[in-house]
C-alpha cells in the first residue's frame, strides 16, 4: 500500500477513464490528491470550452464519494502540468493515462532534482467504445450534441 497518490486532469465529462483513474488510485493508497485543472490552465489544454472548475470539481466529488472506501481524497486546484506532484514528499505514486505518462517521467525529474523520491507509476490503459473509439470528455460531448441537436 502506497501513502498517497496523485491524480490530475481536467475532469470536463466524466467518463469510464475517469473512473478507471480514481478507483486505482484509492485502490493502492492510503491517502489521494486529486489534481483538477484551473479554468485557465484547461482553456490552454483543450481545444473546446470546458466547464467552469467549479462544476468540474463538484462533479468530481460526488464520483469520489461514490468511489471512496474511507480512504482521504484532498482537492487541489491545478495551474501548470505538475502541481504538487514534484514538491509534496509524502507522495510516492502517481496514476497517469498511456497520454500523460511522458508527463509522469518529466514530475519525477523535477522530484530528484529537489532531492525528492521519484513517484511510482501506475499506467491506466485507454478505454475506447465498441468501435474503437478513445472514450475522452470531447469524444463524449461531441456525442451529447449530436444526439441532443
Amino acid at each position: 500500500m502506497f501513502t498517497k497518490a496523485g491524480v490530475g486532469g481536467t475532469f470536463d465529462t466524466i467518463h469510464t477513464g475517469h473512473v478507471r483513474l480514481i478507483s486505482e488510485a484509492l485502490r493502492r493508497a492510503n491517502t489521494i490528491v486529486i489534481a483538477v485543472t484551473s479554468d485557465e490552465f484547461a482553456r490552454k489544454l483543450k481545444p473546446y470550452t470546458p466547464r467552469s472548475f467549479i462544476e468540474r470539481l463538484t462533479r468530481l466529488k460526488i464520483l469520489v464519494s461514490q468511489l471512496s472506501r474511507g480512504e482521504i481524497v484532498k482537492f487541489e486546484k491545478l495551474e501548470d502540468k505538475y502541481g504538487s506532484a514534484i514538491s509534496d514528499p509524502e507522495m510516492d505514486l502517481i496514476v497517469v493515462s498511456v497520454e500523460t505518462l511522458k508527463t509522469a517521467f518529466d514530475i519525477n525529474i523535477e522530484r530528484l532534482k529537489r532531492g525528492l523520491n521519484p513517484l511510482h507509476i501506475i499506467v491506466i490503459p485507454i478505454i475506447r467504445d465498441g468501435y474503437g473509439e478513445k472514450f475522452s470528455s470531447r469524444y463524449l460531448r461531441n456525442l451529447i450534441d449530436e444526439y441532443y441537436t
